[in-house]
């Protein structure tokens, strides 16, 4: 038993998103998606619009779900729009 197998997993594209980390990153107006799991908050993967940007974080529109405070360590940038 001295053969070490690598398993491969299958991997979302990771090129999809880049993720957010200061107000920098982003600019009022960009596509976002949440990309946090807080109870009671978005859904994973939620698309919205950024209206206001803050040190820490965004008011981010989610169309239907309202308008979130959202840390930017939640957010990640749309790169396909």
């Amino acid at each position: 038993m001295d053969n070490h197998i690598q398993l491969s997993m299958p991997v979302r594209n990771q090129n999809v998103f880049a993720h957010v980390k200061t107000a920098t990153d982003i600019n009022t107006g960009e596509h976002v998606v949440y990309m946090g799991s807080v109870s009671g908050g978005p859904t994973n993967g939620t698309k919205g619009v950024v209206r206001r940007k803050y040190a820490k974080k965004a008011i981010v529109d989610l169309g239907n779900l309202g308008i979130w405070n959202v840390p930017y360590f939640l957010l990640s940038s749309s790169l396909t729009g």
